[in-house]
């Protein structure tokens, strides 16, 4: 008889312990919680930083579309174009100059005027051997009308004038 009392004791406490707590501890759960916590604040700041990533790049992507444009709009003939090559290559040299005078002041300015002469022959003669009116007009017109924020595009505005009516320029579309 009294193997039957020990022996169900024995048998609970086998039971018991094969068994243990249904479930995890309340310090696991706030263990699993927090690591859960920890992992969504880390991909939050990914996607923060890959989102901000993104709209820099955008933003420059934009601005130089823009700025694009910008030059694009600044690349026009003149309302009257000039008839004589000679006439319209000084006129593309004295724009040059009038456009460094305008935009540029100090040492800049110094080192421009200290070698202008040099420089302005140079698109001069340039300018003539090219042969075409289009693309000094065209110049002139964009370094005159171009804003201060374009002042270091100079040559920019003056290459879209020559692929916009340089020799390997499309031809305009008849009726025009």
């Amino acid at each position: 008889m009294l193997l039957r009392p020990l022996a169900a004791c024995l048998t609970f406490a086998l039971l018991s312990a094969a068994c243990g707590p249904s479930g995890p501890s309340p310090e696991e759960v706030a263990a699993k919680k927090a690591a859960e916590d920890k992992k969504k604040e880390k991909e939050d700041a990914l996607a923060k930083r890959k989102a901000d990533r993104e709209a820099e790049a955008k933003a420059k992507k934009d601005a130089e579309e823009a700025e694009l444009a910008a030059i694009a709009a600044l690349a026009v003939l003149p309302a009257e174009m000039p008839k004589k090559l000679e006439k319209i290559c000084d006129a593309r040299a004295q724009a040059e100059d009038d456009f460094m005078a305008k935009h540029y002041e100090g040492e800049a300015l110094e080192k421009w005027n200290a070698a202008k002469s040099s420089q302005l022959a140079f698109a001069k003669t340039d300018c003539v051997k090219v042969g075409n009116l289009e693309v000094p007009a065209c110049q002139v017109e964009a370094m005159t009308n171009a804003p201060s924020e374009m002042r270091k595009k100079l040559p920019d505005l003056l290459k879209a004038c020559m692929d916009k009516f340089g020799a390997g320029a499309a031809a305009p579309p008849a009726g025009e």
